[in-house]
C-alpha cells in the first residue's frame, strides 16, 4: 500500500492528497498506536495480528466486521470494503485525513494542537446555556465541534442544544454521527444511550433501528436485537422492499447465528417470494432456537407457520413432540415468560413510574427495575397533527426557575414537543406504537446510566428528560385519541 501518487481518476479520494516528501517523513514518524488513540480507538477496540490491526472503518462506518487494516510498520491502511473511499489505501496521515476531512498539511494541527481552544469555547458555551441564554451558546458549541470534530461528547452537546432550540432534525444528525463513532471505535454504552435518544427523536428511523440491532448483537442481547430487526423488516416489506429485508436479517445472523427471531423473519421473506421450502427451513431453524430458549408461545406459533406450508414434515412433527414435553417439564420461571394481557392498573402503574422518575432524577437518586410497568396494549389512529415548522412557539425550554439544572417541569399536551412526537407517530401502526411505549423505559434507563458515568452536562440530561417525558405524553394522547 503506498501513497496516492499517480492517480488520476476523479472519483478516487485518494487524489485530493499531492503528498511531498516531507509528508512520507511525517508519516514514518508517527506512532500509529499514538494515531489510533487521538482518532479515539482503544486497546480493546483493536485486533491485532503481529504488526496488522483491524478496526471497524470508520471511513465507511462499519459496525459489523473490522474491515480497516493497519499495517503498523509500514503506516498504511486499506479498507477491505470494495466502496468504501479508503479501499484503495495509502498511508496513515491519508486515513487521519479521511477521517478528520481536512487538508493533508492539517494533519499535526488536528491531531495535537487544537484541543485547549475547543475546551475553552465549550465551557463559555455552557455557560450561556446554564443562564438560558441558549440561543448566545450556539455559535460557541458550533465552533467548538469544528475544531475537534471527533469529539463525541462536543458532539452530543451540541445535539442536545439543539434540541433545546427545536431543532430536531439538526440534533438527530449530531447524535447520529457521535453514535457511529462510538460504535465503530467499540464503545458500546455509549453508542447505546445515544441511539436510544435517536429513536425518542425519530420511532419510525429506520438506519437507527437497524443499527441498534446489530448494537443489541454485539452487546449479547439477542432478544433487544430481535426486536429492532423486526421493526426494519416490518418497514422494508411495507414497502415491497424484499432485498433491504434480507439483508438486515442475513447481517443480524451473521454477527448472531443463535437469534431465532432473525430466522422466523428470513423465512418469512422466503414464503413471500415463493420459495417454500428455505421458508421452511427458516421456521424450523428458528422454532428450535426458541424452544432452546425456552420461548414456548413464539416458538409454537412459528411451528404452527410452518406446518402450513410443510404439513406432513416428519421432522416439524418430531420437533412439535419436544415442544410438549418441554412444556410438561417447564420451571415456573420459564412459565412466566408466556405473553399475557395487561392487568388493570398497569396504565396508572406506568403514569406513577415517570412521575418517579422525575423526583428521583432531581434528586439524584438512583433508578431501579423494581418499579417498571409491564407491556400495555393500544388501539390505532390517525391522528392529524401540524407539522412542528406550522405550528406557533408556544413552549419554552429554558432552565427551570429552581435553579436546578437537572429538574424538570411538567409537559402539557398542547407543548410543542408532544406535536412533534405525534406527527412522527402518524405513520407507525399500532403494534409500532405499542412496542415503543414498551421500550420507553428501557431506553431512558440506559440514558440515565450513561449521565451517571459523566458523559451528559446536568443540562443534557434535562433537555433529554423532558423530550422524554413529551414522548410519553404524546403515546398517551394518541392511545386516548384511538379509544375516544
Amino acid at each position: 500500500m503506498g501513497g496516492s501518487t499517480g492517480n488520476t481518476s476523479d472519483d478516487c479520494l485518494m487524489a485530493r492528497f499531492d503528498l511531498k516528501d516531507s509528508d512520507y517523513s511525517f508519516n514514518a514518524s508517527l506512532d500509529p498506536y499514538l494515531v489510533m488513540n487521538k482518532m479515539g480507538f482503544t486497546q480493546h477496540s483493536m485486533y491485532q495480528e503481529g504488526d496488522i490491526v483491524r478496526v471497524h472503518c470508520p471511513i465507511h462506518k462499519d459496525l459489523i466486521r473490522k474491515s480497516l487494516i493497519v499495517d503498523t510498520v509500514e503506516r498504511t491502511f486499506k479498507c477491505q470494503y470494495a466502496n468504501c473511499d479508503a479501499h484503495e489505501g495509502g498511508l496513515l496521515i491519508e486515513l487521519v485525513a479521511m477521517y478528520y476531512d481536512c487538508d493533508i498539511r492539517e494533519i499535526s494541527k488536528t491531531l495535537f494542537g487544537e484541543e485547549d481552544r475547543s475546551r475553552d469555547l465549550l465551557f463559555r458555551g455552557e455557560m450561556f446555556i446554564n443562564q438560558g441564554r441558549h440561543l448566545e451558546a450556539l455559535p460557541y458549541l458550533e465552533q467548538a465541534c469544528d475544531l475537534t470534530p471527533r469529539d463525541e461528547i462536543t458532539r452530543c452537546k451540541l445535539a442536545a442544544l439543539y434540541l433545546e432550540l427545536g431543532r430536531k432534525d439538526d440534533a438527530y444528525r449530531e447524535y447520529l454521527q457521535a453514535a457511529e463513532s462510538y460504535a465503530v471505535r467499540g464503545e458500546l454504552d455509549k453508542t447505546l444511550s445515544i441511539y436510544n435518544i435517536l429513536i425518542m427523536l425519530q420511532p419510525g428511523a429506520v438506519k437507527a433501528r437497524k443499527e441498534l440491532a446489530f448494537l443489541f448483537s454485539r452487546m449479547g442481547r439477542p432478544d433487544a436485537a430481535a426486536e429492532q430487526l423486526k421493526w426494519v423488516v416490518d418497514f422494508y416489506m411495507k414497502y415491497n422492499q424484499q432485498k433491504g429485508a434480507q439483508e438486515a436479517c442475513e447481517q443480524i445472523i451473521e454477527m448472531d447465528p443463535e437469534n431465532g427471531m432473525a430466522y422466523y423473519l428470513m423465512g418469512k421473506l422466503m414464503n413471500l417470494t415463493g420459495k417454500r421450502i428455505q421458508a421452511v427451513q427458516n421456521y424450523e431453524h428458528a422454532a428450535r432456537m426458541l424452544l432452546k430458549d425456552e420461548e414456548f408461545n413464539l416458538g409454537q406459533e412459528i411451528l404452527e407457520e410452518a406446518k402450513q406450508l410443510a404439513p406432513g414434515n416428519n421432522r416439524l412433527a418430531e420437533l412439535e413432540n419436544q415442544y410438549q414435553e418441554a412444556l410438561a417439564t417447564a420451571s415456573p420461571e420459564a412459565l412466566e415468560k408466556v405473553n399475557r394481557a395487561p392487568t388493570a392498573g398497569e396504565e396508572q402503574e406506568f403514569i406513577d413510574w415517570l412521575n418517579e422518575v422525575d423526583r428521583k432524577l432531581a434528586d439524584g437518586e438512583e433508578l431501579t427495575p423494581d418499579t417498571m410497568p409491564q407491556r400495555t396494549s393500544m388501539s390505532d389512529a390517525n391522528v392529524e397533527i401540524p407539522l412542528f415548522d406550522e405550528m406557533e412557539d408556544s413552549a419554552e425550554t429554558s432552565a427551570p426557575a429552581s435553579g436546578n439544572p437537572n429538574d424538570t417541569s411538567e409537559i402539557s399536551p398542547d407543548d410543542r414537543r408532544v406535536a412533534m412526537c405525534l406527527n412522527d407517530m402518524k405513520e407507525l401502526d399500532t403494534e409500532q406504537i405499542d412496542a415503543m411505549r414498551q421500550q420507553l423505559i428501557s431506553m431512558f434507563t440506559d440514558v440515565r446510566k450513561s449521565y451517571e458515568s459523566g458523559n451528559l452536562a446536568d443540562w443534557e440530561m434535562r433537555t433529554i428528560k423532558e423530550f422524554y417525558k413529551a414522548f410519553c405524553v404524546a403515546v398517551d394522547v394518541h392511545r386516548k385519541t384511538s379509544a375516544a
